[in-house]
């Protein structure tokens, strides 16, 4: 059975307002720039808005009551931080941290609101990008841990490889997805069988992003 992740939504919230600098400025939004490595949302925080992520790698988690901390996601252009809270008015229900140097388009929640009330293409992708998530986290939760793992290497990749001057090593990738070098060595190498990276040592040489992008959308949910 294959089924199909949608991401396509989140980008096009980021192309829809780098495409209309007017409505950006109608609505006060300024760009905010965040260090790779640095936290940009706590939770539990009072919201101070909505960031829509222009560019960078954001890795999203969420601690439970008893202590332990699950990483949701890592998180391309697009992705936006903050409007669920902003709608809801309730405080930041996760962690959010910027895995390289990030730019985004900062609304205060009085303006994102305003957004939404006052402009129907807005209003249309915000929702269509919500429920794309949902669809997203009830796929992702029908598959192993390390199925999900899997996908969340595919999307990491496919994001540093944008990163045309990122040396990219295992450790960082072992960093970016919380997991053991163990188990990084398992996918990477399912990830040459398919011939989606070239790996030498603890380097990775080559990354094919067509092939990748491919398999990102036709990824195969069937539990093994």
């Amino acid at each position: 059975m294959e089924e199909q992740f949608f991401t396509e939504y989140r980008t096009r919230v980021s192309h829809f307002l780098q495409a209309h600098p007017a409505v950006l400025a109608r609505y006060q939004s300024t760009v905010v720039t965040v260090p790779a490595q640095s936290e940009l949302l706590q939770q539990g925080e009072k919201p101070k808005g909505v960031y829509v992520l222009a560019s960078g790698l954001v890795k999203v988690t969420r601690a439970t009551a008893n202590g332990p901390l699950f990483t949701l996601g890592v998180f391309g252009p697009g992705e936006m931080e903050g409007d669920v809270e902003a709608i809801l008015d309730i405080p930041y229900i996760c962690t959010v941290h910027a895995l390289t140097h990030c730019t985004f388009h900062y609304l205060s929640r009085d303006k994102f609101l305003q957004m939404l009330a006052q402009e129907p293409d807005f209003n249309l992708l915000v929702h269509t990008s919500m429920a794309s998530k949902l669809v997203n986290t009830s796929l992702q939760t029908s598959i192993q841990s390390t199925n999900r793992l899997y996908y969340t290497l595919l999307i990491v990749l496919r994001e540093l490889a944008q990163i045309s001057d990122l040396h990219i090593t295992k450790s960082l990738l072992t960093e970016f997805l919380g997991t053991s070098q163990r188990n990084l060595n398992r996918l990477l190498g399912q990830l040459e069988e398919e011939r989606l990276v070239q790996v030498k040592g603890a380097t990775i040489l080559h990354i094919h992003p067509s092939q990748l992008e491919k398999r990102i959308s036709t990824y195969d949910f069937q539990i093994q």
